[in-house]
């Protein structure tokens, strides 16, 4: 996949029981852990994922594909101005 058809693949999230995260158009993960995993999508900015027990069952940056599996808390967005807030939060509460 070229870079330029890359930027135009749309982000997609899909959560499964809270154990499972499909994720498309991933740019970069900068780092990861069971507890958190920090990455880039293509079109909005950064994004957090937090939990308990992640692990990264599959990552492709060439086609922008991210699968983690583990106990998922929650995915938070930032636009990655250091200045502000958070730009969304999705939190799964139990």
């Amino acid at each position: 996949m070229k870079l330029d058809e890359k930027v135009r693949k749309k982000h997609e999230v899909s959560l499964i029981d809270r154990k499972k995260l499909v994720l498309t158009a991933i740019k970069d993960v900068f780092s990861f852990d069971e507890q958190l995993i920090k990455l880039e999508t293509i079109s909005d900015g950064f994004m957090d994922i937090k939990g308990t027990k992640l692990h990264i069952i599959k990552i492709n940056l060439e086609s922008g594909e991210l699968i983690v599996e583990g106990n998922i808390t929650s995915i938070i967005y930032d636009n990655g101005a250091p200045a502000k807030k958070k730009s969304g939060l999705f939190r799964i509460i139990r």
